[in-house]
């Protein structure tokens, strides 16, 4: 795998964390 394709990873990672953040602070509130 090159450099690219790992930050590629990296960054779809973080999109889905945030996502998933958002939800969790939707259901706490």
């Amino acid at each position: 795998m090159s450099l690219v394709d790992i930050a590629i990873l990296i960054l779809k990672l973080i999109v889905v964390a945030l996502q998933l953040l958002d939800a969790v602070l939707k259901y706490v509130k």
